[in-house]
């Protein structure tokens, strides 16, 4: 059948001022029969024909004339492409019609592990102070005579008090926002999640390096409540030094299950031991907060904080009995709305908690670790 091809196409092509008509059928010449659609509408109907006869596919000869043209006007077919931009700024793709796509997720590059937070008990309480009363010395008991006096054993009691502290952490997502990224990412979910993970981090960091004598709105941390028992190395820790502190708090009443330090003298240690044995014994059963390498020196779990100082004379081992360490839980942490004048959403998250260590003499540290 005879192809044909519709005359009511208008304009010229900028390439030779051909009209679109017959570029289209220098192109196409042969693939077309005439034929009508469901609507008996005059039409051009494949030809199978033309797949099988390579003389009647006229699209190399069409490409091969464009790209004369884009040539003789002295520019590159990708010019053509990008419209004439050579150079883009940040986040172009080095074509007007090749776009730019981002991957929706986002990689948190600030983001810090949580151990201890995962790892301490959290128990609820009641007041803006946590108070429990210790038992500080003990009157005790004696052999004595038949019929020997009686004299009363006394015990001496006392009363601690831990402040409940606040932490807080502030969002807003604008109305704005919240539209132009539909069907992108979740505005309002993935502020939440980051200020999530900021508490999170407030709470691990402050549990080891709280200090409230220099910033009262915080707690005292771990490397500030110990202070009974500490040893000033000034030097590179051995192995003999654990086992001397292990020893101090077990006489001091403790029993030492944990023990935490920066990833430098971790691995120092793990060195150390490897000089005895092939390989540092695993905890016996699988930690819960992810942090690899985690080992056990004499049935004692060792792990890294990456809130631990680092620096040399600043490093420390600190040996903690979980017996008494827990968090004091005023509100734990929750989600509330606040209210704005402007286009947006603003909302915090709480928490009213602070770290309590009811018996810090059963435990010790060793500071200054070069």
């Amino acid at each position: 059948m005879k192809a044909a091809f519709s005359k009511t196409m208008i304009g010229l092509d900028p390439l030779n001022n051909e009209s679109a008509d017959i570029i289209f059928s220098k192109a196409y010449r042969g693939m077309g029969v005439e034929g009508a659609d469901e609507f008996g509408h005059g039409t051009v109907l494949w030809d199978p024909k033309w797949a099988k006869n390579p003389k009647l596919d006229r699209r190399p000869y069409f490409a091969k004339k464009y790209k004369e043209a884009i040539l003789k006007a002295g520019t590159s077919i990708d010019a053509g492409l990008t419209g004439g931009v050579g150079t883009g700024g940040a986040g172009t793709a080095g074509s007007a019609l090749i776009p730019v796509w981002v991957d929706p997720n986002i990689i948190d590059q600030t983001a810090y592990e949580t151990p201890l937070r995962s790892m301490i008990r959290r128990v609820a309480v009641r007041g803006k102070t946590y108070d429990f009363n210790v038992i500080t010395a003990k009157g005790g008991a004696h052999w004595r005579p038949e019929l020997g006096s009686l004299p009363e054993d006394i015990d001496t009691y006392d009363r601690k008090s831990v402040a409940i502290k606040f932490g807080y952490s502030v969002g807003q997502v604008t109305g704005v926002a919240r539209a132009a990224m539909r069907g992108y990412a979740d505005a309002d979910a993935l502020d939440l999640s980051v200020k999530t993970k900021a508490l999170f981090e407030l709470e691990e960091d402050t549990i080891i390096n709280g200090d409230s004598s220099t910033y009262s709105t915080e707690f005292d941390g771990l490397i500030q409540s110990i202070t009974t028992n500490t040893t000033d190395k000034s030097g590179s820790i051995g192995l003999a030094d654990i086992r001397s502190e292990l020893a101090t708090t077990f006489q001091a009443k403790g029993k030492t299950d944990l023990i935490v330090t920066d990833i430098h003298t971790h691995n120092w240690v793990k060195g150390l031991l490897t000089d005895f044995q092939r390989q540092p014994a695993q905890p016996a059963q699988n930690l819960p907060f992810g942090i690899p390498g985690a080992f056990e020196f004499d049935g004692v779990p060792v792990i890294a904080s990456q809130f631990m100082p680092t620096t040399s004379g600043s490093r420390r081992m600190l040996f903690l009995d979980t017996r008494y360490i827990f968090m004091a839980v005023l509100l734990d942490i929750t989600f509330e709305e606040l209210p704005t004048p402007t286009d947006s959403s603003k909302y915090m998250l709480k928490v009213y908690e602070a770290l309590v260590n009811q018996f810090e003499g059963a435990m010790s540290q060793i500071y200054n670790i070069t």
